[in-house]
């Protein structure tokens, strides 16, 4: 069972680039919404799933949102 360890480099919007890490994105748009995955999804057998972000900037018009989304995103 694969769980999430990193960011997707091939799943991820333009405006968005990932530290060599894979742990940190940094958005570098102006006007557009970035978008990315994790590198592998939480599996559905595992009931119970711990994750943490943390916010070290609150961008230009103080928008951030963190949510879970289907494979078709």
């Amino acid at each position: 069972m694969d769980l999430p360890t990193s960011w997707n480099l091939d799943d991820k919007s333009t405006y968005l680039s990932v530290d060599s890490s894979g742990l940190r994105v940094n958005y570098i748009g102006s006007r557009f919404v970035g978008a990315i995955r994790a590198n592998h999804p939480i599996p559905p057998q595992c009931k119970l799933f711990y994750f943490e972000v943390g916010i070290i900037g609150d961008g230009k018009n103080k928008w951030i949102r963190i949510g879970f989304c289907e494979n078709s995103f």
